[in-house]
């Protein structure tokens, strides 16, 4: 072999060897600690029992009915307007969206022509977000019943029926 080749391969390899040599690194590092916290959530309660038991019902929205002796007749609408009770506590709470659903379960004919609503704050839909401040916030809930006049089962009924309105659920629901 010629020294000019001997030498150009000579370069060749120390210069393989240093670019290996190139990808390694020194660095420093360090670490310290950060304190840890204690951390407290609030909380969302609802209370609907002002709306519950058979007072407060409205027939036609004025007369006042009572469910245990009063009878409902086709074309009536039954009303009951309650204040449920929102207890917040969080920082960050300035409103809380309220739903109202329900009855739980359809009723059977004759009932099924009755027409049950809640509203909550003036809003069926419960997007209403309802502001409320740290504590306990009043929130008005109306409930109606209605049982429209003139349909075809209304003809066929003899009356003195009986009939157990199911349950209607009232949800808080925290917004951000």
């Amino acid at each position: 072999m010629k020294k000019t080749t001997k030498g150009a391969f000579a370069a060749g390899t120390a210069a393989v060897l240093l670019m290996g040599g190139a990808g390694t690194l020194a660095y420093w590092t360090d670490n310290d600690t950060v304190g840890g916290a204690t951390i407290t959530s609030g909380h969302l309660t609802l209370d609907a029992s002002a709306c519950q038991g058979n007072t407060g019902w409205q027939l036609d929205g004025g007369t006042a009915f009572n469910p245990s002796s009063d009878t409902l007749i086709p074309g009536d609408t039954l009303t009951k307007t309650c204040n449920a009770v929102v207890n917040v506590k969080g920082t960050h709470f300035a409103t809380v969206d309220i739903q109202a659903t329900g009855p739980n379960g359809a009723l059977a004919a004759p009932w099924d022509e009755l027409t049950v609503a809640a509203t909550v704050s003036g809003s069926p839909t419960g997007a209403n977000g309802v502001a409320v401040n740290q504590g306990a916030n009043n929130v008005p809930v109306s409930i109606t019943v209605t049982w429209p006049y003139g349909t075809v089962a209304d003809n066929d009924l003899n009356g003195d029926l009986s009939k157990v309105l199911q349950d209607i659920v009232i949800t808080a629901v925290q917004k951000h």
